[in-house]
C-alpha cells in the first residue's frame, strides 16, 4: 500500500516537488523546530503530500485528513510497541495544522508549476 496523494504529486517531477515540498513545518526558522519523525518514523513524505495539496489549493479538509492517515499509516509499520505514542504525536501534529495552517493553504487556487 502506498501514501495517500493526488495524482498531480505522483506525475510530478522531483524538480518540481523541491521547489513546492519542504517536508515538515513551514519554511525558515520556525520550520526548523518542527519535527521530521514522530517518535523515530519519519513522516517527511506526508508532510510534502500536504504541502503539495496547500498549494494545488482545492480541498484543506481532504489535504488535512490524508496528512493524518499517511502519518498513522506511516507510523504502523514501524515498531508496533510504539504505534500508541506515534499515533497521539500524529494526532497532535494533525490537530495543530488543523486549527493554524489556514494561512499557509493556497486560498486563490494558482497552479502549480
Amino acid at each position: 500500500m502506498r501514501l495517500l496523494a493526488p495524482q498531480t504529486y505522483e506525475e510530478a517531477s522531483e524538480e518540481l516537488k523541491s521547489r513546492v515540498c519542504n517536508g515538515c513545518g513551514p519554511a525558515g526558522f520556525i520550520g526548523k523546530l518542527v519535527p521530521e519523525k514522530l517518535a523515530g518514523a519519519g513522516i517527511s513524505e506526508a508532510c510534502n503530500i500536504h504541502d503539495w495539496m496547500y498549494q494545488e489549493g482545492e480541498d484543506r479538509q481532504k489535504a488535512d485528513l490524508f496528512f493524518l492517515a499517511n502519518m498513522i499509516f506511516i507510523c504502523s509499520r514501524k515498531s508496533k510497541w510504539l504505534l500508541p505514542l506515534r499515533a497521539w504525536l500524529a494526532v497532535k501534529f494533525f490537530l495543530a495544522v488543523f486549527y493554524a495552517g489556514d494561512e499557509f493553504f493556497n486560498h486563490s487556487l494558482t497552479p502549480i508549476s
